[in-house]
């Protein structure tokens, strides 16, 4: 199942001209553009002179929270230099009653993933380090970054009856398996995911919403698009938040791809506190274990999915770096 964007020909014809005088180029036709989980509004454009751009936003169809953060994307794309070497290049903006466009870049030669190779993963690794290590003297041009909704999931799942059945139910058979599991690790976790926003950490400018869907492969480098959650936060949350994504897709375990950012680090003299793994270690399993049981949002068909296959790597991570036992193996998710 897809999300309901919205097609081309719903796009106002003013809206058009814009892009047209903005581009200072004539429209041939669009495309939807189909990625990411919401119903925001993303296009292919052709122009008559063969270039291509793509466009989005929000339009007919996208929800008060893809309103929101659009103005803060744009921001970003506009203020904040540290994002240029590894983001779309930036046209600019049309805006019209009931919408408004970015116009950035069209990345449809570059490569996607998965499949992800080592070669690639640790790329991504090497060049976040480097993204991060410029964005720390732009870190104030954004919002800082707020615990919520991050580091109190293990806790809700603990005080809410149900919170804890919607992560169980995920187990299926092996929930009795599950509940032993859950109720050895829960007193262990909860302390450690409030750590997460101690601010004795590197802390800089952060992407925040980082996987495969929002990224691409130019000429060998990592290109990130997507901006909306950009703000000021712990370095490591866009790592450790990654991983997940990585290994659910076959790509390498977090075991592997942190020293490589560890070390890109190091050279420019960053390093971490211990704890600052073990904090994003956890809160990465709880945020995904909080929500891949939920029932799922009828505007974002995928998302219980995708929130699904990162939870399994997710929790193997913590329990590792928690020297915790592995919890049993999640079975398929229903319904999908």
């Amino acid at each position: 199942m897809r999300e309901p964007k919205p097609y081309w020909r719903d796009v106002p014809m003013e809206l058009r001209k814009q892009v047209e005088e903005k581009v200072e180029g004539s429209i041939r036709t669009a495309t939807r553009v189909f990625g990411g989980y919401g119903p925001t509004a993303t296009f292919r454009i052709f122009l008559e002179d063969g270039r291509t751009l793509f466009a989005k936003g929000a339009g007919q169809g996208s929800l008060a929270e893809n309103w929101r953060v659009l103005p803060i994307e744009e921001a970003v794309y506009r203020e904040v230099s540290a994002i240029a070497p590894i983001s779309p290049r930036y046209y600019g903006s049309v805006s019209t009653q009931g919408w408004h466009l970015l116009l950035l870049e069209d990345l449809k030669e570059s490569k996607k993933v998965p499949t992800w190779t080592e070669t690639l993963a640790f790329q991504a690794m090497r060049d976040l380090a480097q993204f991060h290590v410029r964005g720390l003297s732009e870190a104030d041009k954004v919002e800082g970054m707020s615990g919520r909704g991050v580091t109190e999931n293990w806790l809700s799942i603990q005080k809410s009856s149900e919170e804890r059945n919607y992560f169980l139910e995920l187990y299926d058979e092996n929930r009795e398996e599950a509940e032993t599991w859950l109720d050895a690790a829960i007193d262990v976790v909860i302390p450690i995911e409030a750590e997460l926003m101690r601010p004795d950490q590197p802390w800089g400018l952060i992407h925040k919403d980082i996987r495969s869907d929002n990224l691409r492969f130019r000429e060998g480098s990592l290109v990130l698009f997507d901006w909306a959650l950009a703000c000021r936060g712990p370095l490591l949350f866009d790592v450790g938040f990654f991983f997940p994504s990585l290994e659910g897709e076959g790509g390498p375990p977090a075991e592997i791809l942190l020293p490589v950012y560890r070390q890109e680090m190091a050279d420019h003299g960053i390093v971490f506190p211990e704890y600052a793994e073990r904090a994003v270690a956890v809160c990465s399993a709880g945020f995904f274990a909080t929500r891949a049981g939920k029932p799922p949002i009828p505007q974002l068909p995928r998302l219980r999915y995708i929130q699904w296959l990162q939870l399994g790597p997710a929790l193997r991570w913590m329990s590792s770096v928690l020297g915790l036992p592995q919890p049993p193996k999640l079975p398929p998710l229903k319904d999908v």
